[in-house]
């Protein structure tokens, strides 16, 4: 291919969908640090001390003073120690998410499934137009792809380029946004590539849930086949200890209690990988009894399921605290302000022959201009709706 056709193809794939993709940017970098963003917007998300040790037995406690006659649907202890822990809830018959200090079981504040993290994340992930809405973000992965692949053969000689510096931006004129956008687009250019490695890889595994191939570790026998009755479920600090016996290394961050009869509890929690998330270490507990069924762990995982869980920590830099989150949060920056310069320069150089920005956007970009809006409409409406489940095995407080 000549220069002109791959600069062309370079400036197709950032047209087609860059509205769409400047959004996707933009609610990825938001959602890196959601839970960041809560904690700066209410003392309830706020944990009062940073000890990564959790009292498990402190929390059902106070649970159980503040709600009583409720039951726990799950606690997850971030991996970061400055965020309060979150115990979801099944409180009248209503969902709730309390919130408490990990390290001393103190209550913090309450809240419903609604909130910022909730929402960043809805509509980065999908939309909130479910599967369709999933298969639509993914898919911007090839454009994505396109765009890693001609930038280093349209911008020529770019490693001479790192140093260089632009031209005064200014409104009008096309050259001085075009050496931004280089400019970024060089500095920028690992964290793209990790961002369409990543976009691949759930558009793969967004046609295998689809078309129910199986590539994730199988669930053990001894728990698919569990019998059990659950009628009076054990205290959580049992479950907890159960678990830390079976697998004494696992650091416990999260409990989850089944909404299924015959299901297992799931106590999940780190094991000192590199990135991975936190389900790839996990214990299998009887609902019951508490007695131990199966144990995973991110070591004996086949190489799809290990990409599997490897992929959201590297999509979204949550895999060594608040430092990697802070520079995926800035790099995620400066992709949507590629975005943006990208989409203006395009303008710039073709309206003098196309003076309707309808015109120039053509078909593809208003769909995804509507895609957009339509997404944030139902993200308003949908993103706060969540009932508590109508069966829960877990221990009445």
């Amino acid at each position: 291919m000549k220069a002109k056709q791959w600069f062309n193809l370079h400036a197709w794939a950032g047209l087609l969908v860059g509205s769409l993709l400047l959004i996707t940017c933009l609610s990825g970098t938001l959602a890196t640090l959601s839970h960041e963003i809560e904690y700066l917007s209410d003392s309830k998300f706020r944990a009062l001390s940073h000890s990564p040790n959790t009292d498990f037995a402190a929390i059902e406690n106070t649970l159980a003073q503040r709600y009583p006659g409720s039951q726990i649907i799950s606690i997850l202890r971030h991996q970061q120690p400055y965020l309060a822990t979150e115990v979801s809830l099944k409180w009248q018959q209503q969902f709730l998410f309390v919130y408490v200090d990990g390290a001393t079981g103190q209550w913090l504040g309450e809240g419903q499934w609604g909130r910022v993290s909730r929402f960043l994340r809805n509509w980065h992930m999908n939309l909130s137009m479910g599967w369709t809405g999933k298969l639509i973000v993914t898919s911007l992965a090839i454009p994505l792809v396109i765009l890693v692949v001609t930038s280093p053969i349209v911008y020529r000689q770019w490693w001479r380029h790192f140093l260089k510096k632009p031209r005064q931006l200014k409104t009008t004129n096309r050259s001085s946004w075009a050496d931004w956008h280089k400019l970024l687009g060089l500095w920028s250019y690992w964290f793209i590539v990790v961002m369409a490695i990543t976009g691949v890889w759930y558009l793969v595994e967004h046609t295998l849930q689809t078309a129910k191939i199986d590539h994730y570790i199988k669930t053990p026998a001894e728990v698919t086949d569990l019998q059990t009755d659950a009628a009076h479920p054990p205290a959580i600090s049992v479950m907890v200890n159960a678990a830390q016996s079976a697998f004494p290394s696992l650091q416990i961050r999260a409990i989850q209690y089944p909404t299924k009869e015959n299901k297992p509890v799931v106590v999940l929690g780190d094991n000192d990988d590199i990135l991975v998330r936190l389900r790839a270490n996990k214990v299998y507990l009887d609902p019951a009894s508490a007695d131990v069924l199966a144990i995973q762990k991110a070591a004996d995982l086949a190489i799809v399921a290990r990409i599997k869980d490897t992929a959201d920590p590297l999509h979204f830099g949550n895999f060594a605290g608040l430092g990697t989150k802070l520079i995926w949060a800035v790099f995620g920056c400066l992709m949507t302000c590629i975005c943006m310069a990208g989409l203006y320069m395009n303008w710039l150089r073709v309206k003098r022959k196309q003076r309707s920005l309808l015109q120039w956007f053509g078909i593809m970009g208003a769909v995804s201009v509507l895609l957009v809006c339509c997404s944030l409409l139902l993200t308003t409406q949908t993103f706060s709706v969540r009932q508590a489940p109508a069966k829960l095995y877990s221990p009445v407080l």
